[in-house]
């Protein structure tokens, strides 16, 4: 596993990252590298998502560090997760986005945080809605994300977004990359479709492995004074 990473870094830094690979060993045997740590360095960088018509700007969004880090949380070991994923093991990638879509609206019951936590807004893991059988649009759009994950599609290729759509109002979508064709994994369990077929939806945050993002979007031209016009932007 050292050789591996020699051959990708070079010789220089080499110790440094030896060091923090074996720190974070938790007592692996010295010269060896636990495999989630070497994963991690070999992730690519997230792709950032313009899309929509927008341009994404990266942010910390620290008010939603909590609910992502319990959103992101692997749960390739849920039963309940490996039971609903089974049946999609053996189809293409594109069929196992549609199957997701599918398989978690019948699965998952819409009912509010109010109502199940006793929360205004709680994004439950994976496993805690799997569990519960009920959740609302962010809690389905994560179980989407973790199935996904479980299928084998890279970290970096899942966003969970939380918009406005201009004719049913506040939505949360999980967006899937495959090679260079984004899917858009909304809550009514419909066929997935790519953002050009549905410019009513605007984007407002972004959440993937590695980075968030804050949606700015085009305003239309606006006279100014003397007759010419600008271009502006605004991110919600």
């Amino acid at each position: 596993m050292d050789r591996l990473i020699r051959a990708l870094v070079g010789g220089a830094g080499l110790a440094a990252i030896l060091g923090l690979l074996h720190g974070e060993a938790q007592g692996a045997p010295p010269g060896t590298a636990p495999p989630q740590i070497v994963a991690r360095l070999l992730q690519s960088p997230p792709i950032t998502p313009n899309l929509f018509g927008t341009t994404a700007l990266r942010i910390s969004a620290k008010r939603f560090w909590s609910e992502w880090e319990r959103a992101r949380r692997d749960a390739s070991a849920s039963p309940e997760l490996r039971q609903l994923i089974a049946p999609a093991r053996a189809l293409s990638r594109r069929q196992q986005i549609a199957f997701v879509q599918s398989a978690v609206d019948h699965r998952i019951k819409w009912r509010s945080d109010a109502t199940e936590w006793g929360r205004h807004d709680y994004w439950a893991s994976a496993a805690e809605t799997l569990r519960h059988g009920y959740g609302d649009m962010e809690d389905r759009a994560i179980v989407k994300m973790q199935a996904l994950r479980a299928l084998g599609v890279p970290t970096n290729d899942l966003y969970l977004t939380l918009g406005r759509d201009r004719v049913s109002g506040p939505q949360t979508v999980l967006i899937v990359r495959d090679g260079r064709t984004y899917y858009v994994l909304d809550d009514t369990g419909g066929t997935p479709y790519t953002p050009e077929r549905r410019p009513e939806f605007q984007p407002v945050l972004t959440f993937g492995y590695g980075a968030s993002w804050v949606h700015s979007v085009p305003m239309a031209k606006t006279r100014i004074a003397g007759g010419g016009s600008s271009a502006r932007s605004t991110a919600f």
